[in-house]
């Protein structure tokens, strides 16, 4: 009971980490932009956004790979379609950081599952 019990509070807490991360996500791609900044700036902001948006669930749930990288691919073609709506203009190099961004975060989460998921003595050498 005590497994079970853990698997469902990581979940918990993936899942939180997760939403929490995709309403900031749209605050900041939704507001107004100041301008300025080094040219191609905000791909990179998407890309470290995105990322961070990916890791959660994977670290818990590696098995959920693949389905958080396209879920998380479709949040930021959602953005980018709605983002006319807030005075922003939508970007299809945007799109692409964004998937760029879920890979390498649900990836990421995916491979340090294993360290913290396996027990030591489980991982071998």
């Amino acid at each position: 009971m005590a497994q079970g019990y853990k698997k469902l509070r990581r979940m918990a807490i993936g899942s939180a980490a997760t939403m929490v991360l995709a309403a900031i996500i749209a605050v900041l791609t939704l507001a107004p932009m100041p301008s300025g900044g080094p040219a191609g700036s905000d791909k990179l902001y998407h890309v470290l956004a995105f990322a961070c948006l990916a890791f959660p669930l994977p670290l818990v749930r590696p098995r959920w790979t693949v389905w958080v990288i396209l879920g998380v691919i479709a949040y930021g073609g959602v953005i980018e379609v709605i983002q006319p709506f807030f005075g922003r203009q939508a970007e299809w190099v945007d799109l692409v950081a964004d998937a760029i961004g879920a890979v390498v975060g649900a990836v990421t989460g995916t491979a340090l599952s294993r360290y913290i998921l396996t027990p030591p003595h489980y991982r071998g050498s």
